[in-house]
């Protein structure tokens, strides 16, 4: 377990801006593709902005009508910037006394203020997270967040 979140911390190592909780991040010169695909259902609209990063890593930002990210999710053979991606949520991971459930390579943060779960092995690594009080009407993170 230690060696996976020296692994998180590692890829986390420049700030930027902050994506959950604030404004999409800008990945510059790291973004190979990105794409933006607007969702819109009878309950609720949100767009999904999705990046490619140089490294392999595929990140979806979920924002809302307001331009605020309310999700965020990653895929790909390496982590990519925690730091940016979690923005002011990032310190939850090592935060002695979060709410830290971890088994076999998986870490679940379950609190009031945010949700991030991470996991994964060499070569494959996934997570996501949200902030339960911002998702939109209708929006079920367990179904919608990829």
């Amino acid at each position: 377990m230690k060696a996976i979140m020296a692994a998180l911390l590692a890829c986390s190592v420049s700030a930027s801006w902050a994506a959950l909780g604030g404004h999409p991040a800008q990945f510059g010169a790291r973004a190979v593709r990105a794409q933006m695909q607007p969702v819109t259902t009878a309950v609720t609209g949100y767009t999904v902005n999705q990046t490619t990063l140089d490294s392999g890593a595929t990140v979806r930002e979920y924002v809302d009508a307001s331009g605020t990210v309310f999700a965020v999710s990653w895929s790909g053979p390496v982590v990519p910037d925690l730091r940016q991606l979690l923005g002011p949520y990032f310190d939850t991971l090592a935060a002695p006394g979060s709410n830290l459930h971890q088994r076999r390579g998986h870490r679940m943060i379950k609190q009031s203020d945010v949700v991030i779960e991470s996991g994964g092995h060499m070569g494959a690594f996934e997570g996501r997270g949200w902030i339960p009080a911002k998702l939109p009407a209708g929006f079920n993170p367990m179904k919608d967040i990829q």
